[in-house]
């Protein structure tokens, strides 16, 4: 996906000249598929423990359910100064491809749905029309 690429070199340039874990980002995205499903999404990192010893923890960040999107307030929390010109630049990147996911989704299986009940009524003639549909 362009967007996170584009995202994760950008960290990374910045992170190379960091002097400390304190200047590292504990903002992390996150891209997964799981059959037609994409999950994009935004989690930050809490640090705890000593210097030597520390361990990091993951903390979910809450959604607009209803625009699909991240506030900036909420991912401001977690990003760095240097960064959240290019998490919000990002975001709305994902925010369009979110909602297109979820359109083809439902697409899917609104023509799944279509085939079952189309196969209901005419029985096995219709195999070679699920075919092309897949």
């Amino acid at each position: 996906m362009v967007a996170a690429d584009e995202y994760m070199s950008f960290v990374d340039r910045v992170e190379a000249k960091a002097t400390g874990w304190e200047s590292r980002s504990t903002l992390q995205l996150s891209c997964t598929r799981k059959g037609n499903h994409l999950d994009l999404k935004w989690t930050g990192i809490r640090w705890f423990g000593q210097k030597n010893n520390r361990q990091s923890i993951r903390v979910r960040i809450a959604i607009n359910e209803e625009s699909m999107t991240y506030a900036k307030d909420r991912l401001n929390t977690f990003a760095k100064e240097w960064k959240i010109d290019e998490v919000m630049k990002t975001e709305k990147k994902l925010q369009s491809i979110r909602r297109k996911s979820k359109h083809i989704v439902k697409a899917i299986i609104n023509t799944r749905n279509a085939i079952r009940v189309l196969k209901a009524q005419k029985g096995d003639e219709v195999e070679a029309e699920e075919e092309a549909v897949g």
